[in-house]
């Protein structure tokens, strides 16, 4: 991107693969921990490797192909009105706590049962006009409210959340030339301490949990258990025939099917974000997935240059990285793909 402050781009597309190779070595390491019978096969690495390298020629071949020289700024809602959507969407997901009745955090049954429809309005409302705030009328004060932010939905259970509102916001400020030294070591400590805290003590709530884990030794097993998911997909690539990406668009939990389908028993759990279109559509769904989110993510990266196209490229980018363990399986983070398309095409027809 021309307009970031840094020689070197460090949240170009390209992150992604280099994400997924960093995660098969965390899985491939923690594979070999006495809970797993094998180690990752050589079938699964060479896989996951695969998915990279694809993802990578796409975005690849977008960046020579398509250029944009320059942008206009998209203008819409007063910066009054993002921020008193901010607030409502923090007000919401705290309702929403409440009407649970507690705090899922520390309670794996109210954990399962805190992902409602308030949450599903609240997460995204306060995840993309946060960024869009920072993006398009930043004030140091605004970091305020995403501290709170990523408190009160880490509080839901889901370190997903935190990792998601304070990564893509570190994002968004790195694109405005506002991560200082001493801004992006206190952000990185607190996205490291955020997301830990929150996994170790969601793990640590799960009721019938007998073993025990500390936070470091989690991410290795959480990556390791979840590429042992995949490596027991790939036998079944293409059987389940599309129903998974239906379920993404109708009712159904596509990660309790796939804990059924793979495991046979009751269980919601993450495959990577090559298990479900594995499961579905076999080698030549993930073909087509990889090389559509690496081109989709760099023509979003060409013309994100300012304002609201900084925040929204900030969110997909975070969102695809927090993909490769839980999986694309979720509408919401769709309908994010679903604002680039539009920002693509707002674009394209000022061109």
């Amino acid at each position: 991107m021309s307009f970031s402050p840094r020689k070197i781009d460090f949240f170009h597309p390209y992150i992604v693969p280099i994400a997924i190779i960093i995660f098969l070595i965390m899985g491939y390491i923690g594979s070999f921990n006495y809970r797993f019978k094998d180690p990752l096969n050589t079938q699964t690495i060479i896989t996951i490797i695969f998915a990279a390298i694809l993802f990578a020629i796409a975005s690849f071949i977008v960046s020579k192909k398509f250029t944009i020289e320059k942008t206009k700024e998209i203008n819409f809602l007063s910066e009054k009105i993002i921020l008193i959507l901010v607030i409502l969407a923090l007000i919401l997901q705290s309702l929403n706590m409440v009407l649970l009745g507690g705090i899922p955090l520390f309670n794996s049954v109210l954990k399962a049962n805190a992902t409602t429809n308030l949450w599903r309005i609240a997460y995204p409302l306060f995840l993309i006009l946060i960024n869009i705030l920072l993006a398009k009328y930043y004030n140091r004060k605004y970091l305020l409210l995403v501290l709170l932010g990523a408190l009160i939905f880490g509080l839901n259970g889901y370190r997903t959340s935190v990792i998601g509102i304070l990564v893509s916001v570190f994002i968004t400020m790195y694109y405005l030339g506002k991560i200082s030294k001493k801004i992006g070591i206190l952000f990185v400590a607190i996205i490291a301490a955020g997301g830990l805290a929150v996994g170790y003590i969601a793990s640590q709530s799960i009721a019938t949990q007998t073993w025990t884990l500390n936070p470091v030794e989690l991410i290795f097993y959480r990556a390791a258990f979840t590429q042992e998911v995949f490596e027991k997909i790939i036998p079944l690539a293409g059987t389940t025939h599309g129903h998974i990406l239906s379920m993404i668009f109708s009712s159904g939990s596509p990660r309790s099917f796939i804990g059924n389908y793979v495991l046979h028993y009751d269980v919601c759990l993450t495959s990577t974000m090559f298990g479900p279109v594995m499961l579905d559509f076999g080698y030549i769904g993930l073909v087509i997935q990889m090389l559509f989110m690496g081109a989709f993510l760099k023509i979003i990266h060409s013309i994100a240059k300012k304002g609201v196209g900084i925040g929204i490229y900030s969110i997909i980018l975070t969102h695809t990285l927090i993909w490769i363990e839980t999986g694309p399986t979720d509408i919401m983070i769709w309908f994010l793909y679903l604002l680039g398309a539009i920002l693509i095409i707002l674009e394209l027809k000022k061109d």
